[in-house]
């Protein structure tokens, strides 16, 4: 047999605990250890040397590519539509089973997430 408590139960013990126990009073030198902790702590840099050279590889990338597509020939940019074209055609006539599967896949995402949910406020 399970012997849990119920809630009000629960609360019940906890308010008589806090209403009967005796506190422990405050020492008084813990506002000088705080304060001593606090500003022995370095902060954190908020940006760092690997920031700004992971920025300045992705910028040097994106203007690669910007100058790429900029300076491509003519013929090239036309393959590159016509493709671009075919591509997008393709999707439209094989896309009869993406919607289920997207519907699908949004339903077990939510039913995941409604498991989530409810396993955390059991807790």
């Amino acid at each position: 047999m399970d012997n849990r408590l119920t809630p009000q139960q629960e609360n019940a013990i906890i308010e008589d605990a806090l209403k009967n126990v005796l506190l422990a009073p405050m020492p008084r030198s813990i506002t000088p250890n705080v304060m001593a902790r606090i500003q022995k702590d370095v902060r954190p840099t908020l940006v760092t040397w690997k920031d700004f050279g992971m920025s300045l590889i992705i910028a040097l990338c994106f203007g690669a590519l910007l100058f790429a597509m900029q300076n491509l020939p003519p013929i090239m940019v036309a393959k590159l539509r016509i493709q671009g074209i075919l591509l997008y055609q393709d999707l439209l006539i094989n896309a009869h089973w993406l919607v289920p599967t997207l519907l699908f896949g949004f339903a077990v995402f939510l039913f995941a997430l409604t498991i989530q949910l409810t396993t955390d406020h059991r807790r």
